[in-house]
C-alpha cells in the first residue's frame, strides 16, 4: 500500500556480531516506519551471532559459509528484494527511532537525480562527538569521514565536498543502484570491506546522481565492530587505497598522487613493510591483477 510508503530492505552484515547485533536489530525493529523488511546476511559467524539471530522470526536471515566481504553480502540482499530504497546498516549501528522516516520524507520529495541520503552518525561511546556526517575525498585521494572525532555542537555545515554516505547507515534509491551497478553488481566485491561507499560515491557521480544530508535522521555507532583483526583491517585499507585510485585516477589527478606518493605513501609504505611485510606484498599483488 502506497500511504504506508515505499518499501525500505534493511541490510544488515554480521560478521562474530554477538556483542552489537541484538542492539541493532532491535532498533531497526522499533523504526516509525511502516513499510520496511529487514535482511540480515552472516559471513560465516563462529560465536553465537546465528543463534541470536535465529530469535527473530520476522527477519530474513542469509547464512553464508565463509566470510564474503560486506560487498557481496549485500549484494545478495539486493538480486532478492524488490525495495525500492535499500538501507545499509552495519552490525554495530543503533538507529534513532525515527531514523528510516526522516531519510524518507526527504527522499521522496527530492528530485529524480537524488538517490542518496545520509543523516547524523554518533559515537556511540562519546555521546558528545561524531562519528560520520559523511564521506568525502581529497585531491591526494585521501578519503575521510567528515567531522569525525568534533564535538556535535563544533560541526554546523557539511559542505559539497561531502560525496555521500558512509555506508554504516546508508539509503539508497533502487534506480540509482541499478544505474550505477557494474556487471549486475551494485557494491564491486573486491573492496570486500572499507571504501567501497567510496567507490559507490564515485560512480554514482560520474552518471549525474547526488546525495543529501538530513540533520534529523540520527544513528549512534560503535565502530570497530566488523569483527576483523586489526591487522587484516590494516591489510584492507592499503589495499583498497590503490584499488580506488587505479579504478577510479583521471590524468588531472596525477600531479596530486606524486605529491601524496611522497608525502603520505611512501612514509606508510615504509611503516607498513616494517610491521606486516607480507600483508604488503599481498596487497600490492592484488592490486595489480585487479582483483
Amino acid at each position: 500500500m502506497r500511504n504506508r510508503g515505499p518499501k525500505v530492505a534493511v541490510v544488515i552484515v554480521t560478521y562474530n556480531s554477538q556483542r552489537f547485533i541484538r542492539e541493532c536489530v532491535n532498533s531497526v525493529l522499533k523504526q516509525n516506519y511502516p513499510n520496511k523488511e529487514i535482511w540480515v546476511v552472516d559471513n560465516g559467524s563462529e560465536d553465537n551471532t546465528i543463534e541470536i539471530l535465529s530469535r527473530y522470526p520476522d527477519i530474513h536471515l542469509i547464512t553464508n559459509e565463509k566470510n564474503l566481504g560486506v560487498c557481496e553480502a549485500r549484494n545478495q540482499v539486493i538480486v532478492r528484494s524488490d525495495a525500492e530504497y535499500f538501507l545499509t546498516v552495519d552490525s554495530d549501528v543503533v538507529l534513532d527511532v525515527n531514523f528510516i522516516k526522516s531519510l524518507m520524507e526527504i527522499a521522496e520529495t527530492f528530485p529524480e537525480r537524488w538517490g542518496m541520503f545520509w543523516g547524523k552518525v554518533i559515537d556511540m561511546r562519546k555521546r558528545d562527538r561524531i562519528d560520520t556526517l559523511g564521506i568525502y575525498l581529497t585531491r591526494f585521494f585521501r578519503f575521510y569521514d567528515w567531522g569525525q572525532g568534533k564535538r556535535i555542537t563544533d560541526v554546523l555545515i557539511v559542505p559539497e565536498t561531502c560525496l555521500a554516505p558512509c555506508a554504516c547507515a546508508a539509503l539508497y534509491k533502487r534506480e540509482l543502484m541499478e544505474d550505477v551497478s557494474q556487471n549486475g553488481h551494485f557494491f564491486d566485491s573486491r573492496f570486500h570491506y572499507l571504501v567501497e561507499d567510496f567507490d559507490i560515491a564515485m560512480r554514482a557521480k560520474q552518471r549525474g546522481w547526488k546525495g543529501k544530508y538530513v540533520e534529523k535522521a540520527i544513528a549512534y555507532h560503535y565502530r570497530h565492530g566488523s569483527g576483523f583483526q586489526r591487522g587484516y583491517i590494516r591489510y584492507l585499507s592499503f589495499r583498497n587505497r590503490y584499488l580506488l585510485i587505479k579504478k577510479h585516477c583521471k590524468i588531472k589527478d596525477i600531479p596530486f598522487l606524486i605529491i601524496s606518493f611522497f608525502i603520505y605513501d611512501v612514509p606508510r609504505f615504509i611503516y607498513l613493510m616494517a610491521i606486516d611485510p607480507k600483508s604488503v606484498f599481498r596487497a600490492i599483488t592484488e592490486v595489480f591483477r585487479g582483483e
